[in-house]
């Protein structure tokens, strides 16, 4: 429990709540992830819900893991046992925005050993709204969409929940939930504790096998855990009066020895700060509906280690990093409905810094000083949008501004070598969509749009330096600009429902890597232009009560316009090939079940000059069930139940921290994986 000791402090404002409003822990309820739910924008009218039932029969490490097994337009990219990226049509890591509670969240890691999603525990989760497609201008920076992850409330009334799971591999994970209060206090506190071993593929290959050949696993690696991870949460919300509230929250996580194969150093430990304040004024007249004020920091901190690591190559020493990410950023929004539309409008901002140092383990001094070098990245956004509803048809139409700016406090001394000198960047970036819905029937509309959206490039694209093997940032890279239109189809029925949609996307200044030109210069990124396309459909049909089979399938293609050096494949890079699902599902009142069948077709048409590599197509199938009684629930299930051996996704990513070849390694799936879970609520 020594995590959890480091973390009460961030709670001591619940302990003061609960002993306030003497309230005595009993017994607990189930840590509830409520609804995950997938969205396109509102003005297009694409939804998906998955009830909690639904999302708790499964394993639920990962929340990567979760969007791809319930998108079929969603792909992960497998990094470790815990940690994976996904992608969502094609577009991923920087190019797809990730938030928490509307706070932007980062990883600190260059290589991107941690992304977004891995710091974000999986039980305070209350629902997933995921933005495809360049169609809200509220969010900064979010080139193909966005994952906004909401998380839970305190509510009135004393309830809370305790669960157990377990699983292959001596995976483990436990937890619980409290909240309650009255009318104008309400507070919620949570814990939660996971580890695993290291899973083995279809073939029988631990997770450490996985690993670069310059970097392999040492004795000690080989037995290592997967992973360990403790999160403890508290949130205290004030109602005042009817319609103004006041929320406050903090989490604190805290991962030990989190394993990285696919890049040459490990995760020695990482601590993850999430802060949120917001301030909610409702019904303010006739120029505000809702006023919201909100602040937010998170902040990462990221040290990782190649103690489990053979010393192939250079350097001939283990080394480890210190590295901190931290974001500070708010807004202030207003709603106002008129007679002429329902207006959205507001300013936002964010500074990020990053820094970091390397570090010889031999002697303790600094191997790369400039390593990562103090960068300040400063977003300053203004935006508005309006919806409004004429018989058959919605519109929608949204505008934003962005001021971007970004300097690196240290001297770029790699960049110098390449003849670049260029500490401070600034960018202006305007963007906006209009959309539009039409209504064919009353259960039938057809849906359209055409936007434009900017991702700016990231500290390690434009200032990263690295010595060895000479990965060095661009300042001189422009931000990237995607102009897309996105048109679709859906029906429901009384027993059925159909969803068919599509979308071409134009991106100008798309960020891409560049290799060497000769043996001795660097590796670093470039602009080039590149188009991505593709569609996906997902139909639903009920065979009798309770019984369903749901069919869907989705496709994408990336093709570069203009090529970086060094590379004459016209094949973009990370655009997963196609991947088709086919489900059985059986949703009772108190017992669900879905026995499922996805499909990939061989990954054919990728970059071979930037490192990716061919991959061939898989078919998998999983089982889950649930089954509630009073206050009682058992969850279990079955992954990759035939054992095959498969990759999910490839990935042309360098490892630019600790040095990856040309190929990045490819990280092979579980085999068969069983879990079971029990939660108990009250």
């Amino acid at each position: 429990m020594k995590l959890f000791k480091m973390g009460i402090s961030s709670l001591f404002v619940m302990s003061v709540f609960f002993g306030a409003t003497q309230l005595t822990f009993l017994y607990a309820e189930p840590i509830r992830l409520e609804t995950i739910v997938v969205t396109a924008p509102k003005e297009q009218g694409d939804g998906k819900s998955i009830e909690s039932k639904t999302l708790k029969t499964h394993k639920v490490v990962d929340l990567a893991e979760i969007l791809s097994d319930e998108m079929v337009e969603a792909t992960m990219i497998r990094k470790g046992g815990y940690g994976n990226e996904v992608s969502i049509r094609g577009f991923g890591q920087s190019n797809l925005r990730v938030l928490i509670d509307d706070g932007l969240l980062e990883g600190a890691c260059g290589s991107r050993k941690d992304p977004s999603l891995s710091h974000i525990n999986m039980l305070t989760v209350d629902k997933i709204e995921v933005k495809q497609g360049p169609f809200d201008v509220t969010k900064a920076g979010a080139l193909g969409g966005s994952l906004n992850v909401v998380t839970k409330k305190p509510q009135e009334e004393f309830h809370g929940e305790i669960l157990g799971k377990g699983g292959s591999y001596d995976f483990w994970n436990s937890g619980f939930y409290l909240t309650g209060g009255n009318n104008k206090v309400q507070g919620l506190i949570g814990y939660n504790y996971s580890e695993s071993d290291q899973y083995e593929d279809g073939d029988g290959n631990k997770l450490w096998s996985f690993a670069p050949g310059g970097r392999p696993y040492n004795a000690d690696g080989m037995h290592m855990k997967a992973f360990e991870k403790q999160d403890v949460w508290g949130k205290l919300q004030l109602t005042p009066t009817e319609n103004h509230t006041i929320l406050l929250s903090h989490t604190y996580g805290h991962g030990e020895d989190i394993m990285a194969p696919r890049v040459g150093m490990d995760i020695e430990d990482e601590k993850t700060y999430l802060s949120k304040a917001d301030y909610i004024i409702t019904e303010l007249g006739t120029f505000s509906d809702k006023l919201i004020f909100s602040f937010y920091r998170n902040k990462v901190e990221h040290n990782p280690y190649d103690k489990y690591r053979d010393l192939v190559g250079v350097p001939s020493f283990h080394r480890h990093n210190d590295v901190a990410s931290t974001i500070t950023g708010g807004k202030i929004e207003n709603e106002q409905s008129t007679n002429l539309a329902t207006f959205t409008y507001g300013i936002d901002m964010y500074k990020r810094n990053w820094e970091g140092d390397m570090y010889r383990d031999d002697t303790g001094a600094v191997f790369d000083d400039e390593l990562i070098p103090d960068v300040d990245t400063y977003n300053y956004g203004v935006y508005v949008k309006a919806d409004k509803d004429i018989d058959k048809w919605s519109l929608g139409v949204g505008l934003r501004y962005d001021r971007f700016e970004t300097e690196a406090d240290e001297n770029l001394k790699q960049s110098l070598a390449a003849g670049i000198n260029n500490n401070k960047n600034k960018d202006n970036l305007p963007s906006g969509y209009l959309s539009v819905k039409y209504r064919v029937t009353d259960s039938a509309y057809i849906f359209g749009g055409i936007g434009r959206s900017i991702r700016t490039p990231t500290s390690v694209e434009r200032y990263l330096q690295s010595p060895s093997p000479y990965f060095h940032g661009n300042p001189d890279i422009d931000p990237t600009k995607n102009t897309e239109f996105d048109i679709g189809f859906q029906a429901t029925g009384k027993r059925y429902s159909l969803k068919i949609k599509g979308f071409y996307s134009d991106l100008d200044d798309y960020i891409y890597q560049q290799g060497k030109q000769t043996a001795a210069s660097h590796q670093t990124w470039t602009n080039i232009d590149a188009h991505l396309y593709g569609a996906d459909v997902k139909a639903v049909v009920d065979i009798i009560s309770d019984l369903s089979v749901e069919v869907a399938a989705a496709y994408q293609r990336g093709r570069k316009d203009s090529q970086p050096e060094m590379n004459n494949d016209k094949d973009l890079a990370q655009v997963p090939p196609l991947k088709a699902r086919l489900a059985l599902h059986y949703d009772h009142s108190d017992f669900l079940g879905t026995l499922e069948w996805i499909h990939s077709e061989d990954a054919e048409e990728v970059d071979i000059d930037a490192g990716e590599q061919k991959l061939d197509g898989w078919d998998v199938v999983n089982f889950r069930a649930g089954y509630n009684y009073k206050m009682l629930t058992l969850n279990l299930g079955v992954e990759n139940i035939f054992d095959k051996h498969y990759a999910v996704a490839s990935s042309y990513e360098w490892d630019v921290v600790s040095g990856s070849g040309a190929h990045p390694a490819i990280i092979y799936e579980p085999g068969r994986f069983f879990y079971a879970s029990i939660s108990c609520k009250f």
